[in-house]
């Protein structure tokens, strides 16, 4: 069972998921991967960074968790740079979904020896892991075998998440995509949700011909939250805790961080903070500036870090508020930049550094506090 979460303070939290009570809206979105799951299908969700992705999957994980037929096991798949690392991640989570079931030492230590690990235990929490023991290619791709072997074994049904799937295709064994989908298709009662921000990688992944995971899920992609259903959300959070703040000021920074969830999240996270009982512009325009100051440092830092090209393009962009045409003259010469093959150079390179994206035919900056503080000091 899982640990009981502690209320925040704040109304606004940025760093996990808390509660439904603090979730915003997404009902659409809920209901659909829910409904998915019901009718025995896997699904693949994509969104672009801080979107609220991870938060939803694990509203989402909550939910299906009231069921307690079900069993949920979520991995964050980023951290792991190999099959040996995704064989741990795995296994882990399935340890601390068994961890607080009766028979456990039994039941997982026969499960552990199976994958070529070590049960271990932490000196001071107690919270067990596993230590693998995995010698090359082969071993992790029989351990991998277990571990689904493992899951179809169990009278439960599982609900498996792995975020930021999009990392298997950077380990150096070649092979993993085929390793798991022969696995995974073999899970009749047991569903999966494949999620990640690299939109190329996985919808390559998922539809190209060819591709092992090809036309194995659904595809959903996430789009920025209602502006209207996330000012009400935010007013009504003010009001529970007795603030005071026009609607019309939560509607304007909503729009003025581009509805981009994780930065509207710390901004009115913030401004929380720092209001008093009745919230005025000067207060948001006031925290507004701290952010930007307080990242002032790392920001003057991507100078050394980009050519100046690239940063160059990156300015003006962020000036722009997005660009469409990002070779046209005007945009050029109003920005005094390089030649076209130079600003297309640069382009990528930002994309491929994930500093700038690009969506419904528009690049635009990652980091919106990025281009705020662009636009004002260059």
């Amino acid at each position: 069972m899982a640990a009981k979460k502690i209320e925040p303070e704040n109304p606004f939290p940025v760093l996990d998921y808390i509660s439904p009570k603090y979730f915003c809206d997404r009902k659409d979105e809920t209901d659909k991967i829910i409904s998915t799951f019901r009718n025995g299908r896997n699904i693949t969700l994509i969104s672009i960074r801080r979107l609220g992705k991870t938060i939803l999957l694990k509203h989402v994980l909550n939910k299906l968790q009231q069921d307690q037929s079900n069993r949920i096991i979520f991995i964050d798949i980023m951290p792991t740079e190999c099959l040996k690392d995704f064989v741990k991640a795995f296994s882990d989570a399935i340890v601390k979904d068994e961890k607080d079931n009766r028979g456990f030492l039994e039941k997982i230590s026969a499960f552990v020896a199976g994958i070529r690990g070590k049960l271990v235990f932490d000196d001071l929490s107690g919270i067990p892991s596993v230590e693998v023991n995995i010698a090359d290619e082969k071993e992790a791709e029989l351990s991998i075998n277990k571990i689904f072997e493992y899951l179809a074994a169990q009278k439960s049904k599982y609900i498996v998440a792995f975020d930021e799937f999009q990392q298997i295709v950077h380990y150096p064994e070649k092979n993993t995509e085929a390793i798991l989908r022969t696995a995974i298709q073999h899970q009749h009662k047991d569903n999966f949700i494949f999620s990640g921000s690299s939109k190329d990688i996985l919808i390559s992944m998922f539809s190209d011909y060819g591709k092992p995971f090809y036309q194995s899920s659904d595809i959903m992609e996430l789009k920025r939250i209602n502006p209207e259903a996330y000012t009400s959300h935010i007013l009504k959070h003010f009001k529970k805790r007795d603030k005071k703040i026009d609607k019309s000021l939560i509607a304007h920074y909503i729009e003025y961080y581009n509805n981009h969830t994780y930065y509207v999240q710390y901004f009115f996270n913030r401004l929380f903070e720092y209001s008093r009982d009745i919230v005025t512009e000067k207060e948001a325009r006031l925290v507004e500036d701290i952010i930007l100051k307080e990242r002032e440092y790392i920001y003057f830092g991507y100078r050394n870090l980009l050519t100046s090209v690239q940063f160059s393009v990156m300015t003006a962009i962020a000036k722009e508020g997005g660009v469409e045409q990002i070779n046209s003259g005007n945009f050029i010469k109003k920005y005094n930049l390089s030649q076209p093959s130079s600003v297309t150079a640069a382009v990528n390179a930002l994309l491929e550094k994930q500093m700038i994206y690009y969506e419904d035919n528009i690049y635009l900056l990652y980091d919106v506090y990025l281009e705020k503080w662009l636009k004002k000091t260059f």
